[in-house]
């Protein structure tokens, strides 16, 4: 099902399937690419969407930080939300988060998250710097 808001401007949200067979399904988001970066329902909406539409045993998301700045991270209701969906819905056969290029916006949003999520995506959740993981497994 394709995201109506999408349809209309195909930069609205930043989530792209990149791969995809009977064994695993790999997606890829950059949240500074997404024009509508502060369209909580929307975004959400289509995450969800787009996540039952996985015919793959497991799946793995890429996140890119690549320009994830401060009026990315006064929208943690877009973060909070996605973690929860992810969390609630939609962590059974995920098999990997991994963050790139993670900034200080992104370490202070995935605090702002960590809460929301349960211990399986926590535990599941890869950043380039392995010692900011280790102090929020500690805040559990």
């Amino acid at each position: 099902m394709i995201c109506s808001i999408c349809e209309l401007d195909p930069s609205s949200h930043s989530l792209k399937k990149i791969s995809e067979n009977e064994n695993m399904t790999i997606y890829y988001t950059c949240p500074a690419q997404a024009s509508k970066y502060y369209d909580s329902s929307g975004i959400i909406h289509h995450y969800n969407n787009e996540l039952n539409t996985i015919k793959s045993e497991k799946w793995m998301w890429i996140v890119d930080c690549s320009g994830y700045s401060l009026k990315h991270l006064m929208q943690h209701q877009v973060g909070i939300g996605l973690g929860e969906l992810i969390s609630k819905k939609h962590s059974h056969h995920l098999e990997k988060i991994c963050i790139i290029n993670p900034n200080w916006y992104i370490y202070s949003m995935c605090s702002i998250v960590w809460p929301f999520l349960n211990k399986k995506v926590k535990s599941i959740i890869l950043y380039d710097n392995k010692e900011y993981i280790s102090n929020l497994e500690n805040m559990s």
